[in-house]
């Protein structure tokens, strides 16, 4: 028979063992492993390093001749060519839709266009679209993100509250990771 002071010792050992287990593993993982070397990360997009300061823009809605400046607001941001063709309006439906998905947050989070074009033809489906119509700005904001490595036209961007360009989403990014991912920024700077 095993004595009641050895049965508590054997007790003490494995409630030792349990709990010392996990720690050392780890320890061992990340120090002497490739465990998770070449991990992606959660977002889904491209994080822009460094991120660029934008500065202030100025835009205005696509059924407003008023020019206001877009500040304090995640910006989605997307590029068109002189005529607003399919690829032009996958793009304005996409950040149209992505903007509505993020549900109680949707007053902070903007969306803009920068075109030739002022798609005039599209004011009644993408009522609130923001444009960019002064050739200036349209051209510094151009040179500006071509500063991002691996910079495409075609893709989708996105700009902090504090004017700051961070995130490059192919155009063909699943938008549901789009809006995770905007979630989540917002959740985390509150």
């Amino acid at each position: 028979m095993i004595s009641k002071v050895l049965k508590a010792r054997i007790y003490l050992i494995i409630i030792l063992f349990l709990f010392t287990t996990p720690f050392i593993a780890s320890w061992y993982l990340v120090f002497f492993t490739d465990f998770k070397k070449n991990d992606q990360g959660v977002e889904h997009g491209e994080l822009i390093v460094p991120v660029l300061k934008v500065g202030p823009i100025y835009a205005q809605s696509i059924n407003s001749q008023e020019v206001r400046e877009l500040k304090d607001k995640w910006i989605l941001t997307g590029f068109t060519q002189e005529r607003c063709d399919d690829r032009c309006e996958q793009l304005l439906y996409k950040l149209r839709q992505i903007r509505l998905a993020i549900g109680k947050d949707i007053d902070k989070v903007d969306r803009l266009v920068i075109s030739i074009d002022n798609l005039q033809s599209h004011v009644e489906q993408y009522k609130g679209q923001n444009i960019i119509v002064d050739p200036d700005e349209r051209d510094r904001l151009y040179v500006l993100f071509q500063q991002v490595e691996n910079f495409d036209q075609g893709s989708i961007f996105l700009i902090d509250p504090y004017g700051f360009l961070m995130m490059q989403y192919d155009f063909d990014a699943e938008p549901k990771g789009i809006i995770r991912d905007i979630e989540r920024l917002i959740k985390n700077s509150k």
